[in-house]
């Protein structure tokens, strides 16, 4: 269990684990997960700073928070209280969106970005569909679509208590919140991606079927210098999939 901070006026839960370079952490629309072995491997190498979004876990969700673009400004803030400097900005799915929000507005406390398997831009064209309606899938085809092994993604609701069910169900509303209208993007973050002036790793699961590389790698080809590297045997989520490949990637 996270650490509950008040940062500019909101209570985040924020896990704190592991010493050594700072590696903040933004998770995707799953959580930060019911199984954090991931956590304690980044942690062999950083002081990773994990919080859970607001309307994630313990976290406050106030009326005055509603797009990623204040959860942009609320992590920016984040940074400034905890003094965070040479930095490695890790954003995953939802939150690679929010890391990229930030990146363009201040990298001042980073020194790289690591996007895995980031949304929040717009590539093809009006109707096209660049992110897959994860809302209008049973979870069954959920899973199949985010992850190489759809076992990773399941669990057992009977293993939690009832406050634990209560926050995953308060996290997927407030997904859908942050990310509804327009669908999982800003239409306006693609034009100003050239600002983010840090070394910048886009990652892709092979199996991804949530977003394609190519999706990927126009992302990454609005960052100067950005490069895209694909983890092989992992869906929509390398982290909770092959945590080890990241790892391996980002002491690279």
């Amino acid at each position: 269990m996270g650490e509950i901070t008040n940062v500019a006026g909101v209570d985040l839960d924020i896990e704190v684990r592991g010493t050594g370079r700072p590696l903040l952490v933004l998770h995707g629309g799953e959580g930060l997960g019911p199984e954090r072995t991931w956590l304690d491997l980044l942690a062999k190498s950083y002081r990773v700073i994990a919080p859970h979004h607001p309307g994630f876990g313990r976290s406050a969700l106030p009326d005055a928070i509603g797009t990623v673009e204040d959860l942009a400004y609320l992590y920016l803030d984040l940074a400034d209280k905890l003094g965070l400097r040479e930095a490695t900005l890790l954003g995953a799915s939802f939150g690679g969106w929010i890391a990229a929000e930030l990146a363009v507005r201040n990298t001042q406390h980073f020194s790289r970005l690591v996007l895995a398997a980031p949304l929040g831009i717009k590539v093809g064209g009006r109707s096209d569909r660049d992110i897959a309606d994860m809302h209008d899938m049973t979870r069954e085809e959920f899973l199949a679509a985010a992850y190489a092994d759809p076992k990773v993604g399941t669990f057992d609701p009977k293993q939690f208590s009832d406050i634990e069910l209560a926050q995953l169900v308060r996290g997927r509303e407030a997904f859908t919140l942050f990310g509804w209208k327009p669908y999982m993007h800003n239409p306006r973050l693609k034009r100003w991606l050239h600002r983010i002036d840090k070394p910048t790793t886009v990652l892709w699961g092979d199996k991804d079927r949530i977003i394609s590389r190519d999706y990927c790698a126009a992302f990454a080809a609005e960052i100067s210098g950005a490069k895209l590297e694909t983890i092989e045997y992992s869906g929509h989520f390398p982290l909770w999939e092959k945590p080890e490949s990241v790892a391996r990637l980002l002491a690279a």
